[in-house]
């Protein structure tokens, strides 16, 4: 009971989030190995979300890239095709 007494004012406003927390835990039968993977889980979850942005970014220039090589290309096979019609001197 004092150790249930100390944790709970440490917690204070925290509280009813430990409550929520362990009624979770007990309601899916986790037990400390669990927990464990859980937490490391959730933090490669994070790095693949932040790897997932970056990568996004990335193929996103690299789209507005291809279409601007593509408009460059159209131009300068624009100019080819103008440049065949001309007669040689």
């Amino acid at each position: 009971m004092k150790d249930l007494v100390i944790l709970y004012v440490k917690l204070k406003d925290g509280f009813p989030l430990f409550i929520h927390l362990y009624r979770k835990i007990k309601k899916e039968g986790l037990n400390k190995q669990d927990i464990t993977k859980l937490l490391e889980n959730q933090n490669k979850l994070v790095d693949l979300e932040q790897r997932v942005v970056l990568y996004s970014k990335f193929i996103r220039g690299q789209q507005l890239e291809k279409q601007q090589l593509e408009r460059e290309i159209n131009l300068l096979r624009t100019k080819r095709d103008n440049f065949d019609g001309i007669s040689p001197l």
